[in-house]
């Protein structure tokens, strides 16, 4: 935004002691923020259903570098004929649409709730914050901030990234509030990004997204999650932070749901003329794992 000024580097380096949410739901907690998705909420949330209608924010999966699949085991059973297939997947980058445990960032070598990275990881799977205290799921108020929609381009550009001042622009401009323990979908146009810039490298070109200093704005709105298509701006733009926005993992034990395709869901806002709804995402029951695929969905 060209009146919007970048928090300095003294400022960002206050951010883990003034935002996190260590201790808030006591020392044990590996939930984090979904705790903001009480029974009430919820059970408030179910009441935005009134068509019945559901949409996939969830990408396709399909053959890249990503994964393996392969065709295993065709046969033929006397009269039927029998085929198994199976996918090797790496979820954590930017394609497969999956929820981050809170043991996948770590801050100054300590994970949410200041446990040890080193001691909490192994090959026998996260002793601390795995993916488990998710498994039945993210269910609250979904909001959609289409972000792209505002941008003349139709996608959030590299060196334009989004900031806090923007997503309340967007709300006010969509007529939504963002309330506690909400589920935010953010929309920056990844999709159209993408078929515009073929030769962009996710891991290796600048990257649009979300600025750092939008951790302020979770914590300010006390989310329970963020739904999200372009993720980070990369390069972060201050010393030592390795990470961007992901740092709401370590800092505010935030529920991330990464690489969404809000494509059908804006259209079916816009047909609609609202922009909130059920929010529901469910992570596979990967035992100790770091993250796993989900499959988010918005109910109408």
């Amino acid at each position: 935004m060209a009146d919007w000024k970048a928090p300095t580097q003294d400022r960002v380096e206050g951010y883990f002691k003034e935002l996190n949410n260590w201790g808030r739901w006591g020392n044990d907690d590996q939930k984090g923020t979904v705790n903001l998705i009480t029974a009430a909420k919820r059970q408030a949330a179910l009441g935005l259903v009134k068509t019945g209608q559901t949409v996939s924010l969830a990408r396709d999966v399909v053959p890249m570098p990503v994964f393996m699949y392969s065709a295993t085991f065709p046969s033929e059973r006397e009269r039927a004929d029998v085929v198994l297939d199976r996918f090797d997947m790496v979820y954590h980058g930017f394609w497969i649409t999956h929820v981050d445990a809170l043991c996948h960032v770590a801050w100054d070598r300590e994970l949410y709730n200041g446990r040890s990275f080193k001691d909490s990881l192994s090959v026998a799977g996260a002793a601390w914050c795995p993916i488990d205290p998710l498994f039945d799921g993210i269910t609250s108020r979904g909001v959609l901030l289409d972000v792209a929609a505002g941008r003349k381009e139709g996608y959030v550009t590299v060196g334009t990234p989004v900031t806090p001042k923007e997503l309340d622009e967007v709300a006010r401009r969509q007529g939504v509030t963002v309330q506690p323990g909400d589920v935010v979908v953010v929309r920056s146009g990844d999709e159209r990004f993408r078929k515009e810039h073929p030769e962009w490298v996710p891991r290796e070109s600048p990257h649009p997204g979300l600025h750092l200093s939008c951790l302020e704005w979770f914590r300010e709105k006390d989310i329970a999650a963020i739904s999200w298509d372009m993720m980070d701006e990369r390069p972060i733009g201050y010393a030592g932070f390795g990470m961007g926005v992901h740092l709401a993992i370590p800092f505010l034990g935030l529920a991330l749901v990464d690489n969404t395709n809000p494509e059908r869901l804006a259209a079916a806002c816009k047909e609609n003329n609202r922009y909130e709804f059920l929010f529901t995402a469910t992570p596979l029951r990967l035992k100790g794992a770091t993250g796993a695929p989900a499959h988010p969905i918005a109910i109408f």
